[in-house]
């Protein structure tokens, strides 16, 4: 698109990728320059090329030339020059614009180098990188803080423009005819005066002005919402003195706006219509990029041969002669293996089994599959998957369409705990700059927003949080939804005008991009270095690259995405099947049919005894299992693919259906062969296709299609294909129903059915990958239920929380988690007898390659005789990692007191530290060091051990959870009669954000109280208290109202033990407790028993009983026992049981019907 009419091009342009500066979303700015008839726009996003496909893509939607750019950080001198003096500038600002290819090649090239070697406070470029890649390049001279007006405001201030001339002329000799002097005017003096100078420049040089305005927000009226988002992102309020301010307009303005801002220099509006003509750069989409893929050299560069003759030896081991499946599965891999020539993904393929088979080299456990890919026998000759497609129906056209040319997309699941190991494989394998990460982008959403906004106009945080609470929990709620779905927030916003505008400001910022970061498992293996593709940032926690552009954009660009994909549940498998070979020598196979349909572990999954085990461990999930009762792996793969919002609705006809066979009925016979494994129910999308094609004679590839566009719920396709459904298609070679003998009517009932079903069946492939390592997770934990628990502890140990409840729930159960000994733990979890160690990577403070080292030390020279031998022969150990190890019993084997190891122990390390360094400076001799080889021993100043409590408190420092018991352990005996939720019934999942606790929910806790908190009520200035209560997995956070507060204050105090019950409070996605009763666990509680001869007698005295309560308030529950009927009844009344209120009780009803009595029923 060239060619542009409009009188003047915006070329200075920052949208919402310059994040929390430019405030312009991409569709919103395209369409202000379209409808302020301009034809024309660039984008110059500050050091980042993030949103340049974005950008361009919206431009074409909407028929605007998109120019791209990028508004660089250029160094005073050398990029490479990273120190820089109070007062010194540390980088200039550069527009630079892309004409072509060359130009946009180079453009990422200068983003890339300013990442990756010129990084100082921003992404810096230099004169040497200019210098190297300015071909294709249109150069701005930029704002204020460009050099060149600072050379200019420079020499009128010491009168000498020479330097600001020499910078000029520089640029021009770099960029010719292609160097522009950039005039803006935002009502700034120093603009006028730089300026003025540059229009002297342009005349006294020859090179051409633009005008520019420095956009970076939409319309004038976002200005004020622009200046809460810079607030944002210098973390500054309104009312800071010191805060970033914009002066002037620095909206996207009309042409006339432009032209009254410079009336007198129509030359620099006709010079951006230049600047527009000359940069014509297109990308170019749907051109795949294969990494480079080594194979043997008799090969050359015939990658498919290759993979073909790698698919026959994997078939040939997988179908071996006598195998019944061999013959289907031949004909099966001539057919893949031919489309997979037609489409030309022979290295995509090959580059896929590298890693897997990387990974199993190095006994890292790989899935069995994930996605359609687990349909493909040649993925499963090739080892790439581990499920056999045959025996279960899986689809070959769901994961490549011969009728579809798109990329395949082959999502690997990888061992948790080998992540690091797997993405150093892929960027090595490939080369450094050969890979990358892919960016990601976090947008301001409802809740945030408001919070954000309330916090910059300096509101207090609880009306940030008030608002944030009356928006509903929903990741795709808006605020206007949000508005007009509560009339509580509506009438909250109106009630103050301060209000009113915060809603104002956050409705404009919400949507906007606020944060990049990396995607969590997205990376990109490139044929070529990848600036030479797209712009790259540097990852800075792990050094490697990162494409700046989003997931979507890169592949759109024909870029490979490879999803390395960490499962914590192969931790599990991997550490359990490691500990079952060490101890009894057994090996375990991976996903066998026997595994699969293992009746012990069906049995289990029946029983709902699921936790940890993939899949099936959420409630819901336990429920549907229990109700099912499975009893093969089909029953497993459609519990995965129905328990799902959408198809639950099914669950009932088909747990009928199994339950009930004679309650299946089918619309036709022709179905039975397809539905029948599922009992009538359509559950999987590859049933769908098998419809289609055997009913009404549609290939495999167009059913696919269909599958997609019911799924997608795309109309037009779906009326397009029904009749051919139904009467079929003489062009197209398809029969349809009718045709094949099903009647009108019948055909179009299917026809319906399917598309109701269509909208959530899900892929099978996938769930039977994924229903496979649930059946191997739940073999283990049936048959080896000792390894499973360590090997599912060593999957969260960096998960705290969840660490917590799974070692909280086995000491529940009867099993043992010793505490650490660093003679015989390993990093995981380990089992011991019929017990499991605690694993020391577990431990804070304690890295896995620190005490990896120590282990492996241990292993080539023996046991740790001594704390002396441990810290002599571990220079590795340092304060921290001591005192975890210390705290938590790991050095018990010294013999020393952990309080002695944690004060003389520490102080021991650190003197031999300081030893060891000056030794290194040459200061101290060896004998200075050691002393005498008879001084050689453990020389430590013994200490007296911490208390029991002491003891706990820093085990759960050390550990991040209590390991031998928790201090409420004492009081098992009373719990075990008064039932207790934990800690985590109260807290949100961490992936579903779902809270297990339902509002107003009455719920029992029991914990110790270690901190408390009195406030006085702002309408009556009462007490009331805030407890947080710990127990073994948590602290549950209780609020204790003002009536309750009153007759339980005295006895409240940090670390005492209680019980309380209360209602579930659910503010802002976060559960505490209101407080009905409370009950102090270490002293005696009282029922009082009251005796009535008839409930008429009791009824008649009820009034009067309920009035000495309110007179004798207190924690004492009082039930009644009826003679006539000999039964009893808890009340819902608690009074005191001193002694005023027992002699008003047997005043009032005889002292012979009044006992009271000590009790553990709360």
């Amino acid at each position: 698109m060239s060619n542009t009419k409009s009188g003047f091009v915006h070329l200075h342009v920052h949208g919402e990728y310059s994040l929390l500066d430019g405030m312009s979303k991409i569709p919103d700015l395209v369409k202000k320059i379209k409808d302020s008839g301009m034809t024309a726009c660039a984008l110059t996003d500050h050091g980042v090329m993030n949103g340049v496909v974005d950008f361009y893509n919206e431009c074409q939607k909407q028929g605007i030339k998109p120019i791209l750019g990028c508004e660089c950080y250029e160094a005073p001198e050398s990029r490479l020059d990273k120190n820089s003096h109070a007062g010194e500038e540390r980088y200039h600002h550069l527009i630079l614009l892309v004409k072509n290819e060359t130009g946009y090649k180079n453009l990422c090239h200068l983003v890339s180098r300013s990442n990756i070697d010129g990084f100082y406070y921003k992404p810096r470029i230099d004169f040497e990188l200019l210098e190297q890649y300015h071909e294709g390049l249109i150069c701005l001279s930029a704002c204020l803080a460009g050099r060149v007006p600072r050379e200019i405001l420079r020499g009128i201030s010491c009168g000498d423009m020479e330097p600001a001339k020499k910078a000029i002329l520089r640029y021009r000799e770099l960029f010719g005819d292609d160097y522009y002097l950039e005039i803006q005017n935002h009502g700034i003096r120093e603009e006028q005066i730089v300026a003025n100078e540059l229009v002297r420049f342009s005349d006294e040089l020859g090179i051409k002005l633009v005008c520019t305005n420095d956009c970076h927000y939409t319309n004038s009226e976002d200005k004020e919402a622009h200046e809460y988002l810079l607030c944002l992102q210098t973390k500054k309020t309104l009312d800071s003195p010191d805060r970033l301010v914009y002066e002037g307009d620095y909206s996207v303005k009309t042409e006339e706006e432009m032209r009254q801002l410079f009336p007198s220099l129509p030359q620099a509006f006709d010079n951006t219509l230049e600047v527009a003509d000359k940069c014509n750069f297109d990308f170019k989409f749907g051109d795949y990029r294969m990494p480079k893929v080594v194979i043997p050299k008799e090969y050359g560069n015939d990658y498919f041969r290759y993979l073909e003759d790698e698919s026959w030896k994997g078939w040939e081991k997988r179908y071996p002669v006598g195998n019944r499946e061999r013959e289907t599965a031949k004909k099966d891999l001539e057919y893949e293996l031919g489309i997979v020539k037609q489409m030309g993904f022979a290295e995509y393929f090959l580059d896929t089994r590298k890693t897997i088979r990387w990974s199993r080299e190095h006994g890292i456990l790989v899935g069995p599959g994930r996605g359609s890919a687990a349909g493909s026998r040649m993925c499963y000759c090739l080892g790439i998957t581990d499920i056999d497609p045959i025996p279960y129906n899986l689809l070959f056209e769901r994961f490549l369409n011969p009728e579809r040319i798109s990329m395949p997309d082959i999502d690997v699941d990888y061992n948790y705990s080998y992540k690091d190991d797997v993405i150093a494989f892929e960027a090595e394998s490939n080369g450094w700059d050969h890979f990358a990460k892919i960016r990601t982008f976090t947008a301001m959403n409802a809740k945030g927003i408001v919070r954000d906004i309330a916090r910059v106009a300096g509101y207090p945080v609880a009306v940030g949080d008030r608002i944030a609470g009356l928006i509903p929990k929903d990741p795709k709620m808006t605020l206007d939804k949000a508005w007009d779905s509560n009339p509580d927030l509506q009438n909250f916003i109106n009630s103050d005008p301060g209000y009113q505008k915060l809603w104002k400001i956050a409705r404009r910022l919400e949507g906007t991009k606020k944060a990049a970061s990396t995607h969590a498992c997205g990376h990109i293996p490139t044929p070529v270095p990848c600036e030479d593709l797209f712009p790259v940032s540097v990852d800075p926690e792990t050094g490697y690259l990162v494409c700046q552009y989003n997931m979507t954009d890169a592949e759109h660009l024909g870029n490979l995405k490879k999803d390395l994909l960490m499962l914590r549940n192969l931790t599990i498998i991997d550490t359990a099947q490691k500990s079952v070979k060490e101890k009894y020598g057994v090996e375990i196979p991976l996903w066998t049919e026997e595994i699969l349909n293992d009746k012990e572990a069906l049995k289990l999954i029946s029983s709902g005894d699921t936790n940890g085990v993939f899949q099936l461990e959420s409630e819901g999930m336990k429920g549907f299992m229990k109700k099912l009762q499975p009893t093969c792996f089909e029953d497993i793969i459609a519990g995965v693919a129905l328990y799902r919002p959408g198809p639950m609705e099914y669950i009932d006809d088909y747990i009928r259906g199994k339950h009930d066979p004679g309650s299946i009925k089918y619309l036709t016979p022709e179905l039975e062969s397809i539905l029948s494994s599922t009992y009538g129910v359509i559950v999987y999308q590859e049933q769908v296709m098998q419809i289609v094609q055997k009913l009404a004679g549609f290939s495999m590839g167009r059913a696919d299609l269909i599958r997609k566009a019911m799924g997608k719920k795309k109309q037009d396709i779906m009326d397009q294909e029904a009749p051919r459904f139904i009467y079929g298609d003489k062009e197209l070679k398809i029969d349809g129903c009718v045709n094949r003998g099903i009647p009108e009517e019948t055909a179009k009932q299917i026809w319906e059915q399917m598309v109701d079903f269509a909208k959530y069946a899900f892929n099978k492939s996938h769930a039977a990958a994924y229903a496979a390592i649930a059946m191997q997770t739940a073999y283990l934990k049936a048959h080896y239920a000792l390894e499973f628990a360590a090997g599912l502890l060593t999957s969260v140990m960096d998960k705290t929380d969840k660490l917590a409840v799974y070692i909280a729930e086995y000491r529940k159960n009867g099993i043992r988690i010793l505490s650490p000994d660093i003679n015989l733990c390993h990093e995981d979890f380990t089992v011991v007898g019929d017990s499991i160690y605690y694993g020391l990577a577990a431990l804070k403070n304690v890295g896995k390659e620190a005490i990896g080292k120590v282990i492996d030390e241990r292993k080539t020279n023996g046991q740790y005789v001594s704390f002396y031998d441990l810290v002599k022969r571990n220079p590795e150990i340092d304060k921290k990692m001591l005192e975890a190890l210390a705290k938590t019993g790991a050095l018990d084997f010294t013999g020393y007191t952990r309080h002695t190891l944690m004060i003389s122990g520490v102080e021991y390390l650190s003197a031999q530290k300081r030893a060891s360094k000056k030794q290194i400076e040459g200061q101290l001799s060896l004998m200075d060091l050691f002393g005498s080889s008879s001084d050689m021993t453990d020389t430590l100043s013994e200490l007296p051990e911490y208390s029991e409590e002491e003891l706990l408190f820093y085990e759960k420092e050390g550990a991040g959870v209590y390991i031998s018991k928790h201090p409420i352990d004492v009081y098992a005996e009373v719990l075990s009669k008064n039932p207790v939720k934990y800690s985590s019934y109260l807290y949100a999942d961490e992936e579903t954000g779902a809270i297990p606790a339902k509002e107003k929910e009455e719920v029992s806790i029991a914990g110790i109280i270690r901190s408390y908190k009195v406030i006085y009520t702002k309408k009556n200035n009462e007490p009331m208290v805030f407890l947080d209560v710990e127990d073994s997995i948590g602290v549950t956070k209780v609020v204790v109202f003002h009536s309750l507060y009153e007759l339980i204050n005295e006895k409240i105090r940090e670390d005492r033990p209680v019980f309380i019950r209360g209602k579930v409070s659910i503010r802002e996605e976060e559960a505490s407790l209101i407080a009905d009763s409370v009950f102090f666990l270490d002293e005696p509680n009282y029922r009082i028993w009251i005796r009535f001869d008839s409930i008429r007698e009791f009824r008649n005295n009820e009034s009067v009983l309920e009035k000495i309560s309110s007179w004798n308030r207190g924690m004492s529950l009082v039930s009644v026992l009826l003679n006539d009927k000999r039964i009893t009844m808890a009340l819902k009344i608690h009074m005191s049981s001193d002694q005023k209120a027992i002699n008003e009780l047997k005043e009032a009803f005889g002292e012979m019907n009044v006992l009271v009595k000590e009790t553990q029923y709360l």
